[in-house]
């Protein structure tokens, strides 16, 4: 009999793991992170998730690009923000193609964080809040449905609908 070593759990990949870099006014973390009319979208989740595809069914949508990989969270004035390590703007993996070039912008406000290793099996999920760097951040679950990006380009957009 062939004894295999037990499978290991993966980590949830949250704002606070996969970090690259500290820093108390920022965290350099392993994502993806895109733009609508000035509101950011950063998406978490292990390497193979799925982050880049999403962002670029986003980016042929209309969203623009901030950062694919890696993106600095960053304290601002009022809330935190998205920016690109400078050597990783303007360009994008497409997995089995290679890197992509695509307009990208920097420095904009974090509206929503969409985390693949959060799952919640609810058909309209509660978001839930986590506080980084002091601010609290509105995070969506990723699993098991991947929201389409057509419906994440609405939210940054427009928000939640309001409930009476």
């Amino acid at each position: 009999m062939i004894r295999r070593p037990p499978r290991s759990t993966p980590k949830p990949s949250s704002a606070a793991s996969d970090v690259y870099k500290r820093q108390p006014e920022g965290l350099l973390l392993h994502g993806t992170a895109v733009s609508v009319e000035k509101k950011g979208l950063l998406i978490l989740g292990p390497s193979g998730s799925g982050k880049s595809r999403l962002a670029l069914e986003m980016i042929v949508l209309g969203a623009t690009l901030i950062c694919d990989d890696r993106v600095w969270l960053k304290k601002a004035a009022v809330g935190l923000h998205l920016l690109a390590p400078e050597r990783l703007s303007g360009s994008i993996e497409a997995r089995g193609l290679g890197l992509l070039s695509s307009t990208s912008t920097t420095r904009i406000p974090l509206a929503y964080c969409l985390d693949f290793s959060l799952e919640n099996a609810e058909r309209l999920p509660l978001i839930s809040y986590r506080t980084k760097l002091g601010h609290p951040i509105h995070i969506l679950p990723g699993r098991p449905a991947v929201p389409q990006a057509a419906a994440l380009i609405l939210l940054l957009k427009n928000g939640f609908a309001k409930n009476d």
